[in-house]
């Protein structure tokens, strides 16, 4: 391996590591909790976990690039079809169950299995951008009419799945990368030259056998859903008339991010991984949480230690008031009502809301619900119990069950609450909830946010990127970009199979980042520093 590629994994590595101490400084010390949330400590950690992983991996990576680079590169091209494969049959499956697979006109946007997204963000975005060259790789290798079929099921599927998202920046990236796609196929079998390339063109514009035929059909077939989905729906054409209006506030939005930046150190190095939430709730106007979940105890009089919950409604703006909601994924019962027991405390009037709702992740189907206002009372502890009021739950068809959650949420601003010893009780009185007596923390519950996602993305990569990391750590991404894709495009690495694919794949990744954020979902960001670091490997072994 050149000096050049491990002098470039030693800053990166010391460049995250430096963004790692100074989120812990910024977060008051290092700290650790199980149930630690987006302005804690672990927050950091959580978003380094991308790069420290993706780090380890190049040991594995140059013995599976040693062993057999043809072989390596199957595997991975392999594994991302495969992981692509399960991330569109949730998508199916999550269209019928709520919206319905044919509905686009519901304000519904795609989540599939990207629990990241309980406070919005782009981590499906992101994931599909990054996979969908990949559906063209299993389509050109296929050597079987039945594994053909296959593949173009899958790129019916992923063009369903991407134009379900109803995000504009996915529109740009998918169609961007695949054009670049096409354009580095051609090349890499023309070996740039142009009147060999616009002749391989005119000889094979006419369909010649059953892969150019069937190749004609599925662009047809891939028309038609696009025509579907924008033609058959409202919603589609809404995202796509409001971009001006989208863009203003967007840009508004990267303003107050920019200035969170304090000083010629902050420029330099960032304010640490993780800590763009908390610094923008904190400081920028109208930027607050719209609430907080903190799993807390207290001694008891008899030395006993009892665990509680505080719930917390958005600071200052109403608006915001039972959109941050405590979750728990439960089994519901379909014959009839339920109700909720529990013990509240607080200090001053708090509006309690209680919900149990068809859900996936942030949009609901049927719900039944509760609303109580609380006072102080003449103990400190009180005891409620309420019926949910609403329709009987359908849980949707047989194919495509929907999911139960049950949320607790404070609806007025400045609300405060604690909680204790909830239950959700069904119509044939079965207990529903797990951990309600919040003796084991935050297990089994779940924080979640919905409609108002504003303090927790910045969406943008480079600006993330910038304000957690400062110009050191934007440069040296962009130095590790322009180093994989010189190799997969202009460099000796371009006559490799997979060197398009890996250079769409890149390249879409960096489209999608023009208007989201995905640093902060590991498990995407993982995927692109894999990528990126796999590039620049497989490319070495032929200087």
């Amino acid at each position: 391996m050149p000096v050049v590629f491990w002098g470039l994994m030693a800053l990166l590595a010391g460049a995250g590591l430096l963004a790692l101490y100074r989120g812990f400084a910024d977060a008051g010390g290092f700290s650790f909790d199980w149930f630690a949330g987006y302005t804690d400590p672990l927050n950091s950690l959580r978003v380094f976990k991308s790069l420290g992983f993706a780090l380890l991996f190049i040991p594995l990576l140059q013995h599976e690039l040693a062993h057999s680079r043809a072989l390596a590169s199957q595997r991975l091209a392999t594994g991302i079809v495969a992981g692509l494969t399960v991330v569109t049959l949730a998508v199916v499956w999550e269209r019928a169950a709520f919206p319905g697979l044919l509905d686009f006109s519901t304000n519904y946007r795609t989540i599939a299995l990207f629990w990241e997204m309980h406070v919005g963000g782009a981590a499906i975005d992101a994931y599909l951008v990054l996979t969908t060259p990949f559906v063209v790789w299993a389509l050109v290798s296929a050597r079987r009419p039945a594994l053909w079929a296959g593949a173009a099921a899958l790129a019916l599927l992923t063009g369903y799945a991407c134009l379900t998202t109803f995000s504009r920046g996915v529109y740009l990236a998918v169609a961007g990368s695949l054009v670049l796609l096409g354009m580095l196929l051609w090349a890499q079998k023309s070996d740039f030259n142009a009147r060999e390339f616009l002749g391989r063109v005119w000889r094979r514009h006419g369909p010649q056998g059953w892969r150019a035929k069937a190749v004609l059909m599925l662009v047809l077939a891939l028309v038609v859903e696009v025509v579907a989905v924008v033609g058959g729906g409202s919603f589609m054409t809404e995202r796509l008339t409001s971009t001006d209006r989208d863009l203003g506030s967007r840009v508004e939005h990267w303003q107050h991010g920019l200035d969170l930046l304090d000083g010629p150190t902050d420029w330099l190095l960032g304010k640490g991984l993780g800590r763009l939430p908390a610094n923008y709730a904190a400081h920028v106007p109208q930027g607050e949480f719209s609430g907080d979940v903190k799993a807390r105890d207290e001694q008891e009089p008899g030395g006993s230690v009892n665990g509680f919950v505080t719930v917390r409604g958005p600071n200052t703006m109403k608006t915001l008031g039972g959109q941050y909601a405590l979750t728990q994924r439960v089994g519901i019962d379909f014959a009839g009502q339920h109700r909720v027991s529990l013990e509240v405390r607080v200090k001053h009037q708090t509006d309690v809301y209680l919900e149990l709702c068809e859900r996936h992740l942030l949009y609901d189907g049927s719900c039944q619900t509760a609303f109580v206002r609380v006072f102080p009372g003449k103990t400190a502890w009180q005891a409620i119990t309420l019926p949910l009021g609403g329709p009987v739950l359908a849980g949707g068809a047989w194919y495509a069950p929907r999911l139960g959650m049950f949320s607790l949420s404070v609806g007025n601003a400045g609300g405060v609450a604690d909680f204790d010893n909830i239950r959700l009780i069904g119509p044939d009185r079965e207990e529903l909830l797990e951990n309600g007596e919040f003796s084991k923390g935050l297990a089994h519950w779940f924080p979640a946010a919905q409609s108002y996602f504003l303090p927790w993305h910045i969406d943008n990569l480079f600006l993330e990127v910038l304000v957690e990391r400062g110009l050191a750590g934007l440069l040296l991404l962009a130095a590790l970009m322009a180093y994989a894709l010189w190799h997969l495009v202009i460099g000796r690495a371009r006559s490799l199979p997979l060197s398009p694919y890996l250079a769409a794949s890149l390249c879409a990744a960096l489209l999608v980042g023009l208007v989201s954020s995905f640093m902060d979902a590991p498990r995407v960001a993982f995927l692109f520093y894999l990528l990126t670091l796999y590039s620049m490997q497989t490319t070495q072994e032929l200087e």
